[in-house]
């Protein structure tokens, strides 16, 4: 069989595919078919617990490239743009100028053919009516300047000053509707245009870097600081323990008992009406990176023993986990359970706290009277727990999936009630083996 080639004869009774199929023409449906399970694996692999750094750090170098790629291009452009228009040779504005002030340009024929020393028309016009051929130059006495001839000059000279301040209005920059004024105002108001396109575009591209750089630096060290997690996760435990009728005490910044250590957050003391009074489970609470199970199993311990604690319990918000202990593992009697952030700030229910402090607090009564009468079976009670834990186990693998499949959220909501319902009926299990206190 060839690695790149895997041939099925898949039999569907699935309702909402054979509705999504039934929608396309029959030489339609294997390619819609195909594309349809692309779809399922990736929503499958991208429910994943973790998260697949080399995938984000490629996206980015590619929208990184991406952008790089489309500032060079700008800048290209740009540059294009701008010596496309005042580049010496070949400029729109240099040719502008001299198309039409040039030597050759239309201003300059248009000033030569009226006042051209050679071929102008105001020479012609004046040879014409007053020069030695003309009909005053034969009939005027040349020594008569007194007359007709100064008067003409006076009226050519009033004419000249005339022309000669209409074409210094029209060509003047002082001259607001000058035509020069009026080039200098379109020219002016393309390059405001352009200019605002860069700072937009630069605008742009600040934002998105910012906004990238963001959401890696908030990936790296989480959506808030450790310290408010800690506090966050006492109100939820303070409530399930006053339920239960016992003693919840913050201790975070209390020193223990092992050298002025202050490890050990929570403690949580049975009360009196349980079997073992006074018997004590330690809480130490973290959103933080870097902890693997070593580093985790000996801060427990060293809680316990700061906190004068028979169980510890170390509860991660959920993504800081160590990758082995997913959202709900036990190793000896002690437990490391999750949090999800979402759940804690929107009030709802922790599924795996929950459990784990019901469990320690069970192996701890159940202990209790195991060392008074010895008439308590552990093996039972130890079967009953890892039930406990396979169950935390499948309610984990569906947290995961509610998050992703939001078609089918209400069935596992259901599935994950039943989760619940197991771990009660586990929970209940074990208590009624354990004999009434007398």
């Amino acid at each position: 069989m060839e690695e790149n080639l895997l041939r099925l004869e898949l039999e569907i009774t699935d309702r909402n595919v054979i509705d999504f199929l039934f929608q396309f023409p029959d030489d339609a449906r294997p390619s819609k078919a195909i594309e349809a399970l692309k779809v399922g694996v990736i929503a499958i692999r991208s429910a994943s617990p973790t998260l697949d750094t080399r995938v984000v750090e490629e996206k980015f170098r590619e929208v990184q490239s991406q952008i790089a790629g489309d500032v060079e291009e700008f800048r290209e452009e740009l540059k294009n743009r701008l010596e496309q228009y005042f580049r010496s040779e070949g400029g729109t504005v240099p040719a502008f100028i001299e198309k039409h002030f040039g030597e050759d340009g239309r201003i300059s024929r248009i000033l030569e053919s009226y006042f051209g020393a050679e071929r102008g028309k105001l020479v012609s016009l004046l040879e014409g009516q007053v020069g030695p051929e003309s009909f005053l130059g034969r009939r005027m006495d040349p020594s008569n300047r007194e007359g007709l001839v100064s008067q003409v000059e006076k009226t050519v000279e009033e004419l000249l000053k005339q022309n000669a301040n209409q074409m210094r209005s029209t060509f003047s920059l002082d001259d607001e509707g000058s035509a020069l004024s009026l080039l200098k105002r379109s020219l002016r108001e393309e390059i405001e245009k352009l200019q605002a396109t860069v700072n937009q575009h630069y605008a742009q591209i600040r934002e998105t870097l910012a906004s990238e750089k963001s959401r890696l630096a908030e990936a790296e060290k989480g959506t808030g600081k450790g310290r408010d997690f800690e506090e966050a996760i006492y109100f939820p435990l303070a409530e399930m323990a006053v339920a239960m009728d016992d003693q919840p005490e913050n201790v975070s910044d209390v020193k223990g008992l092992v050298n002025n250590d202050k490890v050990g957050d929570f403690v949580v003391r049975l009360g009196g009406s349980s079997r073992a009074p006074g018997r004590g489970i330690v809480f130490e609470a973290k959103k933080q990176q870097g902890y693997n199970m070593k580093k985790t199993l000996e801060e427990i311990d060293r809680a316990k023993k700061n906190r004068g604690a028979d169980i510890g319990i170390f509860v991660f918000c959920k993504g800081y986990e160590p990758r082995e202990a997913g959202d709900f593992h036990r190793t000896g009697n002690d437990f490391i359970v999750t949090v999800d952030e979402q759940q804690l700030e929107k009030g709802q229910r922790l599924l795996f706290l929950e459990a784990a402090y019901k469990v320690a607090r069970m192996l701890i009564t159940s202990r209790a009277r195991e060392e008074e009468e010895r008439a308590i079976d552990p093996e039972y009670i130890r079967t009953e727990i890892d039930n406990i834990q396979l169950a935390m186990r499948g309610a984990s693998e569906v947290k995961i999936k509610v998050g992703t499949i939001r078609n089918s959220a209400d069935a596992i909501e259901k599935v994950m009630a039943v989760f619940e319902e197991k771990l009660e009926r586990h929970l209940e299990n074990i208590k009624e083996h354990l004999p009434e206190r007398p």
